[in-house]
């Protein structure tokens, strides 16, 4: 009910007669109004974020509670900076977009305020990466992420040949202050050409075994899985798989071979699983060697991300090779990549959730309306959503949004039965089964009739107006104050510019003569008192 609504029944002209305001309704029917229901942030680089609000207008005759907020999706967070509106004021939501995919985003923000009505924000933007190299992996995912990866790492390549990617390993690219270090022991060398390494029993390992794929170039000479070695710790490892090695036969430096797998020291796991996943990606699953590693060398990405030497590693390969790892660059990529090795189908993903487990809604009547949001959290359109009923009929089922894309809702408008004053139960059941292959269950409480005297005490407060300063001032103003309404004869409420902190000298000048009528809600009580203004 807006307060347009409100029904004001005035009293005769008499001293001191009590104020009869059925605006207890308004209390009871708690509304709010939304200054917009979407915010489209646009297009937002992962590297920024942005922040956009939501004004939330207290449009009931009572202070109103937002009592639950939910976004469905990390990348956008919100802040409510006072949760408690109080009737008439406007409060914001704010929400902050930091995206970390290049993807198109489509999210939902319901709030939930204290009388278990539903508002819903709908959330869209963009998130875009830095600069135009992985522009073609724009809202891809799975085997088309990989597919437009495999293009883009392609294009541009610089092959340099075995003899001319050691010499920029050794002179350059891992070349820190004329030392070398082996990446599997961490041992340390000064050199800088191919004969200096050989002199210090250094040389290169293939983190793709090249017996996998016949030494042939140019994988044999993509330094994005070279890396400087110690000679016997490249032995050690050989071709075998890297994994978790449990009993050793070999350690060295925090490396570890036994059972015919190979370990590297932590500062290594990392940069080896991403050296591995890039040449899947660069070439192929030759043999199907990361199959039986995969789930590990993930597992490494996670743990170990990209540290500051790998980054200009990365950096320094793209200097010669012209093109880069976009596990470096990106760690997230995985996250839209369920599997390196073979095809990536995308996988169907269906599912979808309410807001609120059990629905209690305080006063209503049964001529009022309550939405519910059915939040698509899978992958998938949801198509004919139509089987939503209730229990035993309390609840009554006005409509139903038949359908809800991918980051959309369904909405279903319930109403109440009509019944005596009092409190009733009921279940709603929402049937998905041929969606989601679930069927959800949510209790409803709700109270039919009004809040009354017997609720909310009822009581006057001494009201002066002076005609000479026009203001209003009350003697005695009780403490704990949440709203202030003045109302004239004709049942519209008077918008004030100021009101006082001391509750004294409110200015009100500007207003016809005639008879007005004060209410003061506190959390026990409302007060109430007419004015007559000459």
């Amino acid at each position: 009910m807006s307060n347009s609504s409100i029904v004001v029944l005035l009293p005769t002209m008499r001293k001191n007669i009590l104020l009869v305001v059925v605006f207890v309704a308004a209390l009871a029917q708690a509304q709010v109004t939304l200054s917009k229901t979407q915010l489209d942030f646009g297009d937002v680089l992962t590297t920024e974020d942005k922040e956009l609000a939501v004004n939330v207008t207290n449009t009931s005759g009572a202070s109103l509670e937002i009592k639950a907020v939910k976004v469905y999706n990390s990348d956008f967070t919100y802040s409510t900076p006072n949760t408690t509106i109080a009737t008439g004021a406007t409060e914001k939501v704010r929400v902050t977009f930091a995206p970390r995919h290049n993807v198109v985003y489509n999210s939902e923000l319901i709030f939930v305020l204290d009388d278990g009505s539903e508002y819903r924000i709908d959330l869209i933007g963009n998130g875009k990466y830095e600069g135009t190299y992985y522009a073609s992996t724009f809202n891809k995912s799975y085997q088309d992420l990989k597919d437009a990866l495999k293009t883009r790492l392609a294009s541009g390549y610089v092959n340099l040949g075995y003899t001319g990617a050691r010499d920029q390993m050794y002179a350059n690219i891992d070349n820190m202050n004329g030392k070398v270090r082996c990446v599997y022991t961490d041992r340390e060398a000064t050199f800088n050409t191919r004969s200096g390494a050989n002199s210090n029993s250094f040389n290169c390992e293939h983190t793709w075994p090249q017996s996998l794929f016949s030494s042939r170039e140019p994988e044999r000479a993509d330094i994005h899985h070279l890396f400087p070695t110690d000679v016997s710790a490249n032995s050690r490892r050989a071709n075998y798989p890297f994994g978790v090695v449990s009993s050793a036969s070999w350690t060295e430096g925090g490396s570890k071979l036994g059972g015919n797998t190979f370990e590297p020291r932590d500062a290594q796991k990392g940069a080896t699983a991403r050296a591995m996943m890039y040449f899947v990606i660069r070439y192929q699953d030759y043999s199907n060697f990361i199959d039986g590693q995969e789930a590990i060398l993930k597992q490494w990405h996670t743990t170990y991300p990209p540290s500051a030497f790998e980054i200009q590693r990365n950096e320094k390969i793209f200097t010669y090779q012209k093109n880069r790892n976009p596990f470096v660059d990106h760690p997230e990529f995985l996250e839209r990549i369920n599997l390196i090795g073979g095809t990536d189908s995308k996988p169907i993903i269906k599912s979808a959730e309410l807001m609120q487990e059990e629905l209690v809604y305080s006063y209503v009547t049964s001529t009022e309306t309550r939405n519910v949001y059915i939040i698509n959290t899978g992958n998938q359109d949801l198509t004919n959503i139509s089987a939503v009923s209730s229990a035993n009929g309390n609840v009554v089922v006005n409509s139903i949004q038949s359908s809800a894309a991918e980051g959309e809702v369904s909405l279903v408008e319930i109403g109440f039965k009509n019944l005596p004053d009092g409190t009733y139960n009921d279940v709603l059941t929402i049937n998905l089964q041929n969606q989601v292959g679930q069927t959800i269950e949510v209790p409803v409480t709700f109270t039919i009739g009004q809040a009354s005297s017997k609720d909310i005490l009822i009581t006057t407060i001494k009201t002066h107006y002076n005609p000479n300063t026009q203001q209003i001032s009350f003697v005695d103003a009780p403490k704990g104050i949440q709203y202030i309404e003045i109302w004239n004869t004709a049942g519209q409420q008077v918008i004030l510019n100021d009101i006082s902190t001391s509750l004294t000298d409110i200015p009100f000048a500007g207003q016809k003569p005639g008879v007005y009528f004060v209410v003061i809600k506190t959390e026990e009580k409302v007060y109430t008192n007419k004015i007559l203004v000459f």
